[in-house]
């Protein structure tokens, strides 16, 4: 299994498709992760932040987080802090493609 690397080392192969992304809600970005095949962990704490981890059921460490989701009203630059982090992930991992972020995002057909 790859590991994935936080830090911002891939490309976005459709950066003009980044505007695109905005207005989009916590429980739009769990569908999205849902989608894509990132396990969003239930419960997990008092706070207002959902954690997507690589697989169902895995242990809740640091390794295996992909994304924290913040609550809603976000700003357009975390949103599109989100869309990196799920490509790179893609990428990495190998568990989806680009292009599978952007339609479970319904901005590619």
């Amino acid at each position: 299994m790859a590991t994935f690397d936080s830090e911002e080392t891939h490309t976005i192969n459709r950066p003009d498709l980044l505007p695109r992304v905005k207005n989009l809600k916590q429980s739009d970005w769990v569908k999205v992760c849902t989608k894509l095949g990132i396990w969003i962990a239930p419960g997990g704490g008092k706070g207002s932040h959902v954690c997507g981890y690589r697989f169902e059921n895995c242990e809740r460490t640091i390794h295996n987080l992909v994304i924290t989701l913040q609550q809603n009203n976000l700003h357009p630059h975390i949103q599109y802090e989100y869309v990196k982090k799920l490509i790179a992930f893609g990428k990495e991992s190998g568990q989806y493609t680009e292009d599978e972020v952007w339609r479970a995002l319904k901005i590619l057909k």
